[in-house]
């Protein structure tokens, strides 16, 4: 009976506890800019805690990868939302296999790394076999697939509050 009374007692406790929200800082971005990105899915990654979209960014021609200076794809990251919250926007493997092109805004590291947050921008998927043309993005393609909320932002533009 105690132990029973005693199982009780934790779980009840157990729900009525606030939800942790730890987090870790989000200081290693500037959340003051954005850059903005059209670019091609090379592996995603659904981390519990973020979800995460490696690509090469395409050129502004839109017609190849941009490359580091040993001639190799320069890969970014992106780091977004859960994976929770990514599944329920639609973003999956599956949805963007690899060589997808795509389009988002993300706050840069500040150190310089390949790498970001999405923030609240929007994602936009180009249809497959195609791409936006010159110094264009996947929104501006005719049949594109928007994931989530948001609209792409402007490039350097300070986020809306």
């Amino acid at each position: 009976m105690r132990i029973a009374a005693l199982g009780v007692g934790i779980a009840v406790m157990a729900l009525a506890a606030p939800p942790a929200r730890a987090h870790h800082s989000y200081a290693m971005y500037d959340g003051t800019v954005y850059r903005v990105f059209t670019g091609v899915i090379v592996r995603i990654v659904p981390n519990a805690a973020h979800f995460e979209m490696h690509f090469v960014p395409l050129n502004d021609a839109r017609d190849a990868l941009v490359r580091d200076d040993k001639g190799q794809p320069f890969v970014w990251v992106a780091q977004m939302e859960s994976a929770a919250q990514a599944f329920k926007d639609g973003i999956t493997r599956e949805s963007f296999p690899q060589g997808t092109v795509f389009s988002m805004g993300i706050h840069p590291r500040r150190d310089g790394k390949p790498a970001g947050d999405r923030g609240m921008s929007g994602l936009f998927q180009c249809p497959k076999g195609s791409k936006p043309e010159p110094g264009k993005h996947c929104d501006s393609v005719a049949g594109n697939k928007t994931f989530g909320a948001g609209e792409l932002p402007k490039e350097g533009a300070a986020p809306k509050s």
